[in-house]
């Protein structure tokens, strides 16, 4: 490990993630790093955005070799989830991405609350936000949310108000991590957690430890664990289990579907999508599809999943002069 501790966070997270998928780090590389890590929210936020940087320059051998100037990418497209193989990243090509690819605007560094502080967050469509709470969680704001968090030394509360949010919540026995929103309200028992607003109601996706969702309306109670999802449907909440390594792929700025209604679809990509996308045929939006992409990948991923669908895509231009997909049969 190279980096100075005068150098900004974000160069010595990349050095660190270099040196550690690169499988050169040793148990005392290891050690150091948990010591980095672990002595500055500033450094964990920065690392994580580092592994985002990465995951996204891993995500296509193909966008690989545009994001880095090497070759000139072939047209992507939607396709099924398959096997990830990782390569192995240098300092050089993580600074590529981190320089070179700005399809969403994201806000890596750390975000302190004051103690007992109400404060709000709202991020514009494209815009991802990463913030540190007082307490040592760690929160990831996608797009077009709103949250409201509030931390003080007998409380973490936060309400969203729009949109969806990933929550990393440090473990306090004295203070309960309570999210609400919709209708719900979700308590986390020291977990890694997402809560998702959507058109057909809340939902809760728990990629670790465990989390309590109440319906407010009746009281219904369920605890669901790492690899589950709960949602308020009517009134009640239902169950299901889920993929946890495919909770909240918008922090690394991908997305997966999965026998989903492709109305869905376009409601999740409309967030990161500034032109935007509307659905001209009702009976397009309940045909459920099945696909992965990336954000850059958004108007040759849709137009491939509606031709599987025999629709077409029509452009048109908006009122700020945007090209816009409209989706018909």
């Amino acid at each position: 490990m190279t980096a100075q501790d005068e150098a900004p966070p974000i160069e010595q997270a990349l050095e660190w993630l270099a040196l550690r998928c690169g499988g050169l780090a040793s148990a005392a590389d290891r050690r150091a790093f948990e010591a980095w890590r672990a002595a500055s929210p500033d450094h964990a936020a920065a690392y994580d955005e580092a592994e985002a940087l990465w995951a996204r320059l891993d995500w296509s051998q193909a966008l690989n070799r545009q994001s880095l100037g090497e070759e000139p990418a072939a047209r992507p497209v939607a396709s099924r989830t398959e096997p990830r193989r990782m390569a192995r990243p240098s300092r050089r090509s993580l600074m590529a991405m981190a320089a070179g690819i700005a399809a969403v605007t994201a806000t890596p560094l750390a975000l302190h609350l004051a103690r007992a502080e109400h404060r709000r967050f709202e991020t514009e469509v494209g815009e991802i936000r990463h913030l540190s709470l007082e307490d040592g969680s760690r929160v990831s704001l996608g797009g077009r949310s709103v949250l409201a968090a509030r931390v003080g030394e007998r409380v973490r509360h936060m309400r969203l108000d729009a949109g969806e949010a990933f929550f990393d919540v440090a473990q306090d026995e004295t203070r309960v991590f309570t999210v609400v929103g919709a209708g719900l309200k979700a308590e986390a028992l020291g977990t890694a957690f997402e809560v998702r607003l959507g058109d057909r109601g809340p939902e809760v996706f728990v990629e670790e430890g465990r989390v309590r969702v109440t319906a407010n309306a009746t009281g219904e109670q369920v605890v669901i664990v790492a690899g589950e999802r709960a949602a308020l449907r009517g009134g009640a909440l239902t169950r299901a289990a889920i993929n946890p390594a495919g909770v909240a792929p918008w922090r690394r700025q991908r997305f997966s579907f999965i026998d989903q209604p492709l109305s869905e679809v376009v409601a999740e990509v409309n967030r990161y999508y500034r032109p935007g996308v509307m659905i001209a045929s009702p009976e397009l939006g309940v045909r459920k599809v099945t696909a992965a992409f990336t954000i850059e990948q958004i108007p040759q991923a849709l137009e491939s999943l509606v031709q599987e669908l025999n629709g077409h895509v029509v452009r048109r231009r908006n009122a700020d002069g945007e090209i816009q997909m409209m989706l018909k049969s």
